[in-house]
């Protein structure tokens, strides 16, 4: 009996994640995402209009020619994340398989469908909710809650004949997760007395060493960064993921608490509320403005710039991405302008690649410039740092570790991890994407 762990894509890279697990000669795939900086570094680039070999040659999405030929069972996401669905537009209709998902998850899914153009997708959706478990052609799929950035995020056990495999690329353990749930720490430890072939583990944060706060954390700290912005009296724009619904209902939640109404501003922000509004997984004022075409943009903030100071303005941005509506605020391409007294609050760090990282300068350059105040990093990550990792690793107990998720340095640095725990190097699998590693 063997297994085959190949990663497609997302190791020595942070996106593109793609991984297929083979239990005797049957697969299946977890995650079909995409690389957004490489696909930024293109301006003109469109995902929906763009063929699946030039996503391929720009390295914007995995190549999965290797999988062609292969007894592929299903596809399995693990969250709606667009580094982990985003490609499935362009990929998931060379397999006759049903697409597995939260219904959080398939809702995201289903919009990256809408906006593709080259293809059809004819791919079932199939809804799993965290915590099921069900077999596909005699490989055994479980989905396991985990705490992260984004709602219904799953582990997700892959188990056949030879082993069980775990995919476990973004979590954290959160004891105060607001929304959602927190890791299950208890199926983990059982899951570990089962025996756990090998687990791949998500190597983002692992060379921060302190423990990764909670999301509880991030709401204290916008508080205190609200209400720092509201007492000068001028105008409050707060920029975070759209993904992260958690930390927007937080916001929202607080510019009420201060008297202000707050509106959400920009497209991939009127998607992710609206999808998670249509499955009631938040509560969000019936009144709460949410506009997402440019039209109704422009006229809200036409609305507001006169009264400002009335109001919380939640939009698009934090990455000082060209097209979003606080870069396009600063550039004067609407009429709502920054002046000085006003506050902007950066809810999220930046996605250390060059392209965002001059992106985010530029941005904060022209506010400031304009006048504004600037308040960076009032964020907590999604992501274990060294401790959680170490955590998860003693939890599981797996009998081989793939380090997964990120760049060669920090995979890497996983792998030392898994020395310092005890793990001998054989032990320790550090791959490169289309790589095998077969396990007996």
């Amino acid at each position: 009996m063997t297994v085959d762990i190949i990663p497609i894509g997302g190791l020595g890279e942070v996106g593109k994640n793609m991984t297929a697990l083979g239990f005797d000669g049957k697969y299946v795939i977890v995650d079909m995402g995409i690389r957004l900086d490489a696909i930024m570094a293109f301006e003109d680039a469109d995902i929906g209009r763009m063929s699946r070999e030039e996503l391929i040659n720009i390295n914007g999405i995995p190549d999965d020619s290797l999988l062609r030929n292969r007894r592929v069972q299903a596809i399995v996401l693990t969250h709606g994340h667009l580094d982990h669905i985003g490609a499935v537009g362009k990929l998931a209709r060379a397999y006759d398989v049903p697409i597995y998902g939260t219904p959080f998850t398939l809702e995201l899914v289903k919009h990256v469908i809408r906006e593709e153009r080259t293809f059809k997708v004819k791919n079932r959706l199939q809804t799993v909710m965290p915590r099921d478990t069900i077999n596909v052609n005699g490989i055994e799929l479980e989905f396991i809650p985990a705490a992260h950035s984004i709602l219904q995020t799953v582990f997700v056990s892959a188990r056949g004949d030879g082993g069980s495999v775990l995919c476990a690329s973004d979590f954290k353990f959160d004891e105060e997760p607001l929304i959602g749930y927190k890791t299950d720490r208890a199926r983990l430890k059982r899951l570990a007395n089962e025996g756990v072939l090998a687990a791949l583990i998500g190597a983002v944060r692992v060379d921060r060493p302190e423990p990764t706060p909670s999301e509880g954390h991030a709401r204290g700290m916008l508080k205190k960064a609200m209400d720092e912005a509201s007492s000068s009296g001028g105008g409050i724009v707060v920029t975070t993921f759209s993904s992260h619904i958690t930390r927007i209902k937080s916001i929202v939640d607080l510019s009420f608490e201060l008297g202000r109404t707050p509106v959400l501003v920009g497209r991939s922000l009127g998607n992710y509320c609206t999808a998670a509004l249509k499955l009631g997984l938040v509560d969000f004022p019936s009144d709460l403005h949410i506009h997402g075409r440019p039209n109704a943009v422009r006229k809200l903030l036409r609305e507001i710039d006169g009264s400002r100071e009335d109001y919380v303005l939640i939009c698009t941005g934090h990455q000082g991405e060209p097209t979003s509506v606080l870069t396009r605020i600063a550039d004067g391409q609407f009429p709502f302008k920054v002046r000085r007294g006003d506050e902007v609050i950066f809810s999220a760090s930046v996605i250390p690649n060059p392209i965002n990282e001059s992106n985010r300068r530029l941005l904060e350059t022209k506010l400031l410039a304009q006048g504004a105040r600037v308040q960076r990093d009032v964020h907590v990550s999604g992501h274990a740092g060294r401790s959680g990792t170490a955590e998860f690793i003693k939890l599981v107990r797996p009998e081989h570790i793939v380090p997964c998720h990120s760049t060669f340095d920090k995979l890497r640095l996983m792998a030392g991890l898994g020395r310092e725990l005890g793990y001998p190097n054989e032990h320790l699998h550090l791959l490169r994407n289309g790589s095998c590693l077969r396990l007996d």
